[in-house]
Formats: structure tokens, C-alpha cells, sequence
């Protein structure tokens, strides 16, 4: 009701938030807030247009005593008979047709505020701010900033450095906007989606022995192991540890990394293993003279999720850019 008011007041009405107000028809009163009614302007709007009160109630699809309790309750408000009987049919008073653009034009204006909004991203300026763990960073950043370059030049993607203890309370202070993320544990509070699924698979140097054999839990163990371990976290490590537990065994540990920079280097000139999500994996092959292998333990798929504050569940900007990472993940 307080929109309408303020509508209304822009629009040029006369409108007063409360006291006592005369009805004497001849003289239009101020209008208080809850005088104020979107139906009674679109009645006032149709009754002008048609000059006839059946008229009107068909435009409005709606009947005609309800037409005429609308007419009677304009006349009230504005205290002027607005439309008078004439031989000829229905003629409107000059503070009808004095007051008919203002109706408009309120009408006009609600309608604005109850549009959705929109995001135009081909004209927008927007940075958002965006935890990426380093594997979905090579997967999915290229594609996206090439959409971005193409679509929204305007828009800036800031990748911050992955938090995942804090990531939840940085989108509930506005810090952060999203995160692509594979974090078991993730807040339940937070929105999430599935972008894709993965699994593990080992990684060495293409001319590795282990690749002409069968390999088994301890001789898997038994290998020099890269790891990689991000700051403050064991998101891959987690999977394959929990599989070894019922063997007794822990893999060999040469280096630990706290990233995938620079790991298939590391691999194609050593006798060092790895063990990567399986989409990385391929891409290393591109990268370096890497080749995958089975690993000899069942692990389950894990799920690739982004994840968002409800805050931002249906901003515009927001719905534009967890859509652009869904188009990305098709092709990661």
C-alpha cells in the first residue's frame, strides 16, 4: 500500500497518510494511503477510455455491478461524479479528464515496480567476486571468460583464494558471490547445484613402468605419491585415505603441493605418481607427456557443485552468471 502511495504522490495526487478528510461531492479531498487501490485506478482507466460502464467491466473482465461499485467508490474518493449521464450515452467531468493522465501515468509506474527485473549483460558493469578451486579453474575459466569477452564486456570476474572453512560467512557478509567448489560439508544453508560429476584416476609419466602392469593396493601404496593439499584443506586426499583405511596402508608421500600448478611437469621427467580427477587428467595428457591409469580401489563419483547465498538466489546478475557456469561445465 505504501508503493502505491508513493506512486500516486509522484504521479501529482494529493494523498495524506492519515486524519479525517470531508466526502462532500464538488470538492476532491486528500486521499489517505488505504483509499488507495490499484483496481479502483484501472476501473478510473477503463471507465474513461469506454465512456460506459458495461463497456469498461468487459474491458476489465469483470461484471458490471462490479463496475458500478468501482464508479461509486471513485466518486467518493475524489468527490466529483467523473462520468454524468448525458442523452446521448456517458460524458466525463473536466476533473475526470484532468485527473486521467495522472492515472496513467501511476498505473504505468506500478506496473514498472511489478515487472522482474532484468539483467542486460551486454551493457552491464558488474564484478563479481568468486571462490574456484585450482582443478575447476583449468577446467572451466577459459570457456567462461571467452563467453564473458563475447557477451558481457563489462562484467569482471575477481577469483579470490580458496577458503573452505569461511566461504559460507563470506557469502552471508556479501563478500563472496560464488563458489565452484569441491568441498565435502559444505554449509547447508547455501544453495548448490550439481555442474558435473567426476571420479579419480591415476596420473604418471607416460613411459612409467606401472603402466604395463597390474597394480594392486600396496603396490599402489608403495609408489613415490605427489599429493595435493590446499591451504587449510584435504578435499582430495579425503576419498582416497577413507578407501585405504581397511587395507592399513597410507601411500608413500614424496611431495605434497598445494596446487595442480605445474604437476604434470613435475610427473613427465620423474617416477612420481598422482592421483587427479579424471577430467584434469585428460587435460594434463595435453599438457605434458602424462598418462593416466586405474586406480586399484573402488572409489564412488564425487559431484562438482557451485554454490550461492539465498540472498542472491534471485538477483538477475546472479541468475545470468550460474547459468553461464552451467553452459561452461557442459563443455569442462
Amino acid at each position: 500500500m505504501a508503493a502505491i502511495g508513493f506512486v500516486m504522490a509522484d504521479a501529482g495526487f494529493p494523498v495524506v497518510g492519515c486524519g479525517a478528510c470531508g466526502r462532500a461531492r464538488g470538492k476532491m479531498r486528500p486521499m489517505k494511503l488505504q483509499d488507495l487501490d490499484l483496481h479502483l485506478l484501472r476501473a478510473f482507466d477503463a471507465l474513461l477510455r469506454e465512456r460506459h460502464v458495461t463497456r469498461a467491466a468487459e474491458r476489465l473482465e469483470i461484471g458490471q455491478s462490479s463496475m458500478s461499485v468501482s464508479l461509486a467508490k471513485l466518486r467518493d474518493l475524489f468527490g466529483d461524479e467523473l462520468l454524468m449521464r448525458t442523452g446521448t450515452g456517458w460524458m466525463p467531468t473536466e476533473l475526470a479528464l484532468m485527473l486521467w493522465p495522472r492515472v496513467q501515468e501511476a498505473i504505468a509506474a506500478l506496473e514498472r515496480v511489478l515487472e522482474p527485473p532484468r539483467f542486460d549483460a551486454a551493457t552491464a558493469s558488474h564484478t563479481f567476486r568468486l571462490i574456484v578451486i585450482d582443478y575447476i579453474d583449468l577446467l572451466m575459466m577459459p570457456a567462461v571468460m571467452r563467453r564473458i569477452r563475447q557477451e558481457a564486456p563489462g562484467v569482471k570476474l575477481h577469483v579470490m583464494q580458496t577458503n573452505p572453512h569461511h566461504f559460507g560467512e563470506m557469502m552471508a557478509a556479501g563478500e563472496l558471490d560464488l563458489a565452484l567448489t569441491y568441498f565435502p560439508g559444505a554449509p547447508d544453508y547455501l544453495k548448490g547445484r550439481k555442474l558435473f560429476s567426476d571420479r579419480f584416476l591415476g596420473l604418471c609419466a607416460s613411459n612409467h613402468p606401472v603402466l604395463g602392469r597390474t597394480l594392486d593396493v600396496a603396490g599402489f601404496c608403495a609408489l613415490p605419491h605427489v599429493t595435493i593439499e590446499p591451504v587449510s584443506a584435504q578435499i582430495y586426499n579425503v576419498q582416497i585415505d577413507a578407501a585405504l583405511e581397511p587395507y592399513g596402508l597410507r601411500r608413500h608421500v614424496q611431495m605434497i603441493k598445494p596446487s595442480f600448478l605445474a604437476l604434470p611437469f613435475v610427473l613427465e621427467t620423474s617416477d612420481m605418481v598422482a592421483s587427479v580427477p579424471a577430467r584434469l587428467a585428460r587435460r594434463m595428457e595435453r599438457m605434458a607427456a602424462v598418462t593416466p591409469f586405474d586406480l586399484p580401489l573402488e572409489l564412488p563419483l564425487f559431484d562438482v557443485r557451485m554454490l550461492w547465498h539465498p540472498r542472491t538466489d534471485h538477483a538477475p546478475a546472479h541468475e545470468w552468471l550460474r547459468g553461464l557456469m552451467r553452459d561452461c561445465a557442459r563443455e569442462a
